[in-house]
């Protein structure tokens, strides 16, 4: 079970809640983290917090995972890190920009569970990248262009002042990009630093998918390579 701190204001507009500052949106994630795991195991649950006053919840039927699902939670900051640390099973760095950068989130995580006497390996990782593959440099060359062209106007084929398209090369750089070999290397570098599970994006925006021959060629060739 995926938990976040939020950030599009819009949704919690929607959802008649007070968008509050950074700090307090964490602060009423830890207690909600903690209240929804206590459930998840079958308790019932009374608790007395900041943001929640809750007496004598159950949650019936009770999962059929035993221990239950776990809770995993999103996010980068050194706050959030730490209420990961205290409260989750799992922790998800969202979507890659690079992998140095995330090294050093990954670095403070294992401190802020060190800070909260936890065992960092207990803590699980695990990331979003945005993916475009091919059989060689041509092919995914030509699933880049192909994806351009059915990408939102200003994300990858042109920006609303008209400036000059991403190129091939800039995506590369800033995503998992290129022959089916290199981008299983990039994502075997993920595995080695504790990440256990890639959300794949096909795409240049987050879930994006622009053909299903992409999706094919992930499930024939990239994750066989990393079994």
């Amino acid at each position: 079970l995926g938990l976040g701190a939020g950030w599009y204001e819009p949704e919690y507009d929607a959802a008649g809640i007070d968008y509050d500052d950074p700090g307090t949106r964490i602060r009423r994630l830890r207690e909600a983290a903690t209240i929804v795991a206590r459930l998840l195991d079958g308790d019932e649950v009374t608790f007395t917090g900041d943001h929640y006053d809750i007496t004598g919840a159950v949650v019936r039927p009770r999962p059929r995972q035993d221990p239950g699902p776990p809770i995993w939670i999103g996010g980068k900051g050194d706050f959030l890190l730490r209420t990961a640390a205290r409260v989750a099973d799992g922790w998800n760095y969202s979507w890659l920009g690079s992998i140095d950068t995330y090294r050093d989130r990954s670095a403070a995580a294992d401190r802020a569970c060190e800070k909260e006497g936890r065992d960092p390996k207990t803590l699980r990782r695990s990331t979003g990248v945005y993916v475009v593959a091919g059989t060689d440099d041509n092919d995914a060359r030509r699933r880049f262009e192909r994806l351009a062209d059915r990408t939102p106007a200003g994300v990858l084929n042109h920006s609303s002042n008209g400036s000059t398209a991403v190129s091939w090369d800039e995506f590369r750089a800033r995503a998992f990009a290129g022959t089916v070999a290199e981008v299983t290397d990039r994502l075997g570098e993920l595995a080695e630093m504790g990440v256990e599970e890639a959300i794949l994006t096909l795409g240049a925006l987050p879930f994006q998918v622009s053909d299903l021959d992409d999706v094919d060629l992930v499930g024939t060739e990239i994750a066989p390579a990393l079994r």
